[in-house]
């Protein structure tokens, strides 16, 4: 069969999926595999895509900090500190320039793009995400715009595993597993992290930890580890200060961080939503949007430039050093605004990050303040700073084991496993309550996906349309005579026809409306053009038959035209006896 990706069309042996009590097992040719075999077999490929994707990815990230402050911020010397600002425009419109051209989805974090992916269309994303959020991720970060490279890499792995699954054609429950499995290795690869690597797939990307694909998933993220080490090392993201607990009564002082963090990690999420909106109510075009605030964060980096790009040589530097508390809370402030103005002007990157960074400056911070208050039962400022980093994290995005693990995989100080757990646990209660969703389902509510819901999908949720739909009884061609498609409805039991023009859809013709031209006009000559209603409901194969159903909850509607996105062409339709029959077979199934 051949498979078409854009203008490019593959060639591959035809598979067929045979279902069985366990599964399903896959014929390629003379071989066969079962259900876990395929899933083992694709989860290393994902693992290797994902692998060597985090490794251009960090290269991309380090070639556009050169040509943006090793070539570009020299040539503006003249304009002294000033000089960062135009470097930041630049690279703002650059990034939403790309973002805008080739790919919307790259706009923004990744994750919920993902989330999004996973929920409503099966896992399924464009190829080309992987080249747009690649380079646009990279100019954002390079050229300093102040956001993180762990929401692009997710993207960019999901897509790996996404396209791998199109390309064989396998079920929609194998291209889910495969996309979370893109997004481990990402995570495993970029950050050393293996174990985080598996549960943020599991936690966040799909919401549980069913057996198979957890096993699944760990195999991508191991691969993608092994690919990470031998180019980065197998070191520690973050190095801390010796850790110890001086004495049981500090764990309070840990719970109370928790506290503040929540709040910090609330007010952050709160402030990036405020600005996204504001910048999407600003009716100007999206480079001009970009260029203010990008500039502004230019701005603000002329005295801090520690806000710039991901900003975990600052972490480093604050867990072995530490700053004074002033200019760590200070630091905790400014860079959830930077990160928010870059992200919600346009640009591309990640929170995770800034998460981080605001969580290192703000325990820092505290820690420095309890240590000096009570110096001989405290540890120093850096135990307090690793915990806050997986506080203020777990609080926005209601992920206390990733966050744990995480942290824990990037010290490799198995001692603070305990402050973690309790910081972390209370961070993440009390963000719930004060946000009511986390920062990466708060993007998919405010799109109107309900993600508690979608990620339970319903019988209907779970069927995709490109399964339901049928060629229809009668097809018109635009300029068809009204008299001609009158007499192909003879035979027909259809009471809407839809009309085409060079293949396109073009819209839907009633009988009713053929029915009274040809009582006012017999002859029926005019074409069946001028009789066309432009349909309002229209479904793309991808789309689940809820959507179809919730379509159909409108009385007026009786069929739906299914059309390819890119080309308009009509696939097929779909009227309300297809969805009870494929509602009536699934569950019997």
């Amino acid at each position: 069969m051949t498979l078409r990706i854009g203008k490019i069309r593959l060639a591959i042996p035809p598979l067929r999926y045979t279902k069985t009590t366990s599964g399903y097992r896959i014929e390629f040719g003379r071989f066969t595999l079962n259900q876990s075999s395929f899933l083992l077999l694709a989860a290393v490929l994902v693992g290797l895509g994902g692998g060597y994707g985090a490794v251009i990815f960090r290269w991309l990230i380090r070639t556009e900090g050169l040509l943006a402050f090793g070539w570009l911020a020299p040539h503006l010397s003249f304009l002294a500190r000033l000089n960062v600002v135009p470097v930041l425009v630049l690279g703002g419109i650059a990034t939403a320039f790309i973002v805008e051209r080739f790919a919307k989805e790259a706009k923004g974090h990744g994750v919920p793009e993902v989330m999004e992916a996973v929920a409503l269309r099966g896992g399924v994303m464009r190829p080309r995400v992987i080249a747009v959020k690649s380079i646009a991720s990279a100019t954002c970060i390079g050229f300093g715009g102040s956001c993180g490279r762990e929401g692009p890499i997710v993207q960019i792995g999901s897509t790996i595993g996404s396209v791998l699954g199109q390309l064989v054609r396998a079920p929609t429950s194998a291209v889910r597993t495969l996309v979370a499995c893109g997004a481990a290795a990402g995570i495993s690869a970029t950050f050393n992290a293996p174990i985080g690597g598996v549960f943020f797939a599991s936690e966040i990307i799909l919401g549980d930890f069913a057996p198979r694909s957890f096993a699944t998933i760990v195999v991508a993220s191991v691969v993608a580890a092994v690919i990470g080490r031998a180019y980065f090392g197998n070191h520690p993201s973050f190095t801390a200060s010796v850790f110890q607990l001086v004495s049981p009564g500090e764990l309070a002082l840990y719970a109370l961080l928790g506290v503040i963090a929540a709040f910090w990690a609330a007010a952050f999420v709160k402030l990036l939503y405020f600005l996204e909106d504001a910048f999407e109510g600003w009716h100007v075009g999206p480079l001009l949007k970009a260029a203010l605030g990008f500039g502004t964060v230019g701005v603000i980096g002329i005295w801090f430039p520690e806000i710039f790009g991901v900003g975990y040589g600052n972490i480093n530097a604050v867990l072995a050093r530490h700053v004074p508390a002033l200019h760590g809370l200070l630091l905790a402030t400014l860079k959830p605004i930077a990160t928010s103005l870059t992200l919600g002007s346009g640009g591309s990157g990640g929170v995770f990050a800034p998460s981080l960074y605001t969580g290192a400056m703000l325990g820092d911070a505290f820690g420095s303040v309890v240590h000096q208050a009570f110096p001989s039962w405290t540890a120093t400022a850096g135990a307090y700073g690793l915990v806050g980093m997986a506080a203020v994290f777990s609080a926005a995005a209601e992920a206390p084991i990733t966050s744990i693990m995480i942290v824990f995989e990037m010290s490799s100080d198995y001692t603070i496993v305990l402050p973690l757990m309790i910081a972390t646990v209370i961070a993440t209660i009390l963000g719930r309550r004060l946000l009511g969703y986390t920062i990466y389902e708060m993007k998919l509510i405010r799109r109107g996906i309900d993600w508690m819901r979608v990620r339970r999908p319903s019988l209907f949720a779970r069927i995709r349309v490109r399964a339901v739909q049928r060629q229809p009884v009668v097809i018109a061609h635009a300029y068809d005579t009204i008299r001609t498609v009158a007499a192909q409805l003879r035979d027909s039991d259809e009471y809407v026809i839809p009309v085409v023009e060079a293949g396109r859809f073009l819209g839907m013709a009633t009988a009713t409306d053929i029915a009274a031209h040809l009582a006012e006009s017999p002859s029926g000559g005019a074409p069946i053009h001028t009789l066309v209603h432009v349909a309002t409901a229209i479904l793309s194969p991808r789309d689940t038959l809820e959507r179809a159903a919730l379509m159909m909850a409108e009385p007026t509607v009786a069929l739906l035209p299914v059309v390819d996105d890119a080309t308009g062409k009509l696939l097929g339709i779909v009227t309300r006896r297809d969805v009870l029959r494929a509602y009536q077979a699934a569950a019997q199934a």
